[in-house]
């Protein structure tokens, strides 16, 4: 049985920090009785921790360039 699209959505609030009082209650209760949801929630949440850890060093003038090539690739063609 797959798990329910609201607690899919529920739990990627909750590790994106944006779940209300309301809605951690729930995912608490959820979290407690289906173990579905408390496998993908800690799998989840081991993904954003290891992910936090990645650091990929960039040259200094790399939001310049992007933000460059962004406006050049927005401008019509004549």
């Amino acid at each position: 049985m797959t798990m329910k699209k609201d607690d899919k959505k529920l739990i990627h609030k909750a590790l994106d920090g944006e779940a209300n009082q309301s809605e951690t209650k729930r995912l608490n209760e959820r979290l407690q009785s289906d173990g579905r949801v408390r496998s993908e929630f800690e799998q989840l949440k081991k993904v954003v921790k290891d992910t936090t850890k990645i650091r990929i060093d960039v040259p200094p003038d790399f939001t310049k360039n992007v933000m460059d090539e962004t406006k050049r690739m927005r401008k019509p063609k004549p």
